[in-house]
């Protein structure tokens, strides 16, 4: 049997229609419970410091923001400020405020960031959009204490812009802000504004005095240690002073050795120099008389080879045996010269090396005593760069003097956002 189109068409869309009811009415019923679920895991889960911590907060911070819900945007801005990316919870309570112009805890936890931030036209700007929001007449017990809570957080804001930061706030924009909230200081609020107010003032005056007693006592020390370190430097100066002048007259009394050594080698020297030179005259005279004597003996012996005369040969061989006896005489009288000569030139040898290291000894020490002089200079120097440090007036600008100054000016010395108190105020009981 065959099927209609027409009713297959009917059919499915009627179908369509059940599980398009069924879906919106799920969706509507989770859409109802997930603002508190989102809230729970911002709060809980992206409590915890670490990256899981941060990536749970930053997911709940998505949620947040597909929600539209201005309490789940108002944790996912705690969660932010909880690991300190203040620029995203900023951003998270501007949500809040644009889901909520009236949520009034997301206008006090931005504009606290804002003045953390220390980026105080901002946070002024903040105060005159969040003035708009402000009744200009008190409310019911419960909603007047949420208005209450802001006004206090105002009267120490102002005190803050008026009193510690009051150099590096913009006046005509504190003035156009506290204009702002005037209509909205009635009754009530205004004497919690004005009490916030002057504790801050109060605050601010005890800090001050306490940052200035420190001031005070660090710069008395500091005095102390200056005088202190002036004398050190005076003992180290003239220490300076001595050992220089020490080295002075050690390197001219080494000098003046080495002048008296000099002279005392020279002289020991010379009498082997002269000694040695006679020696090499003696040997070059008998060489050159044996030279001339063996030129004869060769040229009688070749005449007695040519002669027949027997006379003549006997006469020649006398001669001949004469000449060898005085060669033999003056080779003998050379050895003993040049035996003579490298006994002197031996001597003279051993003076000279002995000459050599005396004068390398005295030069290192002179270049021991001169290496000396050079770091006493740099020394000198060096403290002379100390005595003009410590010739500089005394601040009194210590550690303790920081942190006290980095105290005063701080937003969190006169008002640090409940955070915890936050936290648990949107967990419940």
């Amino acid at each position: 049997m065959g099927l209609n189109p027409r009713r297959i068409v009917t059919r499915f869309f009627s179908v369509a229609v059940i599980v398009v009811g069924s879906l919106v009415f799920s969706a509507s019923g989770l859409a109802a419970a997930e603002p508190q679920e989102v809230i729970d895991r911002l709060l809980r889960e992206g409590w915890q410091v670490g990256p899981d911590g941060m990536a749970a907060a930053r997911e709940g911070t998505a949620s947040a923001r597909q929600l539209q819900d201005a309490d789940a945007l108002y944790a996912a801005g705690l969660a932010m400020l909880r690991h300190h990316q203040y620029d995203d919870a900023a951003a998270a309570f501007q949500a809040a405020i644009e889901v909520d112009p009236k949520h009034y805890r997301s206008w006090r936890a931005l504009i606290w960031i804002r003045t953390l931030q220390e980026k105080f036209d901002a946070a002024l700007v903040q105060i005159q959009r969040m003035s708009k929001e402000l009744p200009t007449s008190e409310l019911a017990a419960a909603d007047e204490a949420k208005v209450l809570e802001t006004v206090r957080l105002l009267g120490r804001l102002f005190g803050f812009y008026e009193g510690p930061r009051s150099g590096d706030v913009a006046a005509q924009l504190v003035t156009r802000a506290r204009d702002s909230i005037r209509p909205a200081l009635v009754g009530q609020r205004q004497t919690d504004f004005d009490n916030n107010y002057q504790d801050v003032a109060t605050l601010f005056t005890s800090s001050t005095s306490e940052q200035q007693d420190a001031k005070d006592d660090a710069k008395l020390k500091e005095q102390m240690e200056k005088q202190n370190n002036q004398q050190q430097l005076e003992i180290r100066r003239k220490q300076i002073e001595v050992d220089s002048q020490q080295a002075l007259d050690q390197i001219d009394k080494l000098r003046s050795e080495w002048t008296q050594e000099e002279q005392r080698f020279a002289q020991l020297e010379a009498p082997l120099n002269v000694s040695i030179s006679q020696l090499e005259s003696q040997q070059s005279v008998i060489r050159r008389e044996l030279a001339i004597l063996i030129d004869d003996v060769f040229r009688l012996t070749e005449e007695r080879r040519r002669t027949n005369d027997p006379v003549r040969k006997d006469r020649l061989d006398r001669e001949i045996f004469r000449l060898e006896r005085l060669i033999n005489d003056y080779e003998r009288d050379l050895a003993l010269v040049q035996v003579e000569g490298r006994r002197l030139v031996a001597s003279r040898d051993v003076l000279r090396t002995r000459r050599l290291q005396t004068q390398q000894r005295i030069e290192a020490e002179i270049k021991q005593h001169a290496d000396r002089k050079q770091d006493l200079d740099r020394a000198e120097k060096r403290l002379s760069l100390e005595t003009r440090r410590n010739n500089r007036p005394a601040t009194g600008n210590s550690a303790k003097v920081r942190v006290l100054s980095a105290k005063t000016s701080s937003i969190r010395t006169y008002y640090d956002f409940p955070l915890e108190v936050e936290r648990l105020t949107l967990l419940g009981p």
